[in-house]
């Protein structure tokens, strides 16, 4: 039993120690980034809006939010001021143990369809959809995500979306 709790505890470390991909621009693999960009550019290609981009800009911003949330294993959107500003759109995701991963974050999202109308958002409507709506937001064009691991093995991600999206009072697309 020692022996498995040893292993275990060895994983989440590594996991948390991960460095980042260059090529992504964050923790996210090449292949969990290719799957991303699939969820979402085939619920974007549904709606009729333009395919999303990566940009390794954004998963490095994504990539310190998710590392600073990870690091008191909590879960809350950036601020609107102070150090970590919030600069672009953002979805985040908690799962409860690290088998979950960057597709699990956005199909989750993309669940949020079934309760979506494309009418202005507002208060009201916008909460059981707003991710979604920012996934499938017309003028987004990047996107970057971010995969952090609790000490106690909870996978945060975090997903930023440039130009953001969301406006009250406005369509999706």
């Amino acid at each position: 039993m020692k022996t498995l709790l040893t292993i275990f505890v060895s994983v989440l470390v590594a996991a948390s120690q991960q460095k980042s991909n260059p090529k992504t621009g964050s923790k996210v693999t090449e292949e969990d980034m290719k799957k991303a960009l699939a969820v979402h550019n085939k619920a974007r290609k549904a709606v009729g809006v333009p395919a999303l981009v990566w940009s390794a800009d954004l998963a490095k911003y994504a990539q310190a939010w998710a590392d600073q949330l990870a690091a008191k294993c909590k879960m809350q959107h950036r601020p609107h001021a102070g150090k970590w500003k919030q600069l672009y759109g953002e979805n985040i995701y908690w799962g409860s143990t690290s088998s979950y991963t960057v597709e699990d974050a956005c199909n989750a999202w993309l669940e949020e369809k079934k309760y979506f109308k494309n009418v202005s958002l507002s208060a009201k409507n916008w909460e059981k959809t707003g991710h979604y709506t920012q996934m499938i937001w017309k003028s987004t064009t990047k996107i970057g995500l971010g995969k952090a691991v609790c000490e106690g093995g909870d996978v945060i991600v975090v997903a930023n979306y440039d130009p953001a999206g969301n406006y009250m009072g406005e369509k999706a697309y």
